[in-house]
């Protein structure tokens, strides 16, 4: 069975193409595309809750599991990120995933989304495998 996770991105072309390349292994359960929307669904989904509907419509929604880690793109930067963590601080800790913008990377486009997701699982099976998936701090991939 897949894990459950969230993604967060701007872009729902590169997203869509994010989401099929992180199966079979993760689903992302949930799209968010913006910091308002991640302070409003994020922590409803650390809780259990029903959140608001997703603008767009991606992810399974399969909301009866809990997500294993939050994912960011690179269009969110520190302040987004501290911002969307400091609003679920507290309910669930799990990992928030952000791209480490010193490693090269294909341009945006679907090579980018399938370069990430590469890094993505590395990082994941990394932090298992070290006991770190219960951890509410920024891992960089």
């Amino acid at each position: 069975m897949s894990a459950p996770v969230i993604l967060c991105g701007l872009s729902e072309k590169i997203g869509r193409g994010v989401i099929d390349t992180l199966k079979p292994e993760y689903d992302v359960i949930h799209f968010v595309q913006t910091v308002k929307a991640g302070t409003d669904q994020i922590p409803a989904i650390l809780q259990d809750k029903q959140p608001p509907p997703p603008d767009p419509e991606l992810g399974s929604k399969d909301y009866s599991r809990t997500p294993i880690a939050v994912i960011l793109g690179g269009g969110y930067n520190d302040n987004d990120t501290e911002v969307m963590m400091k609003a679920s601080e507290g309910i669930k800790p799990i990992p928030w995933l952000r791209p480490d913008s010193t490693k090269s990377a294909p341009a945006i486009g679907p090579e980018y989304g399938k370069a990430l997701v590469a890094r993505v699982k590395e990082l994941l099976a990394q932090l298992s495998e070290d006991g770190k998936m219960n951890e509410e701090k920024v891992h960089f991939y």
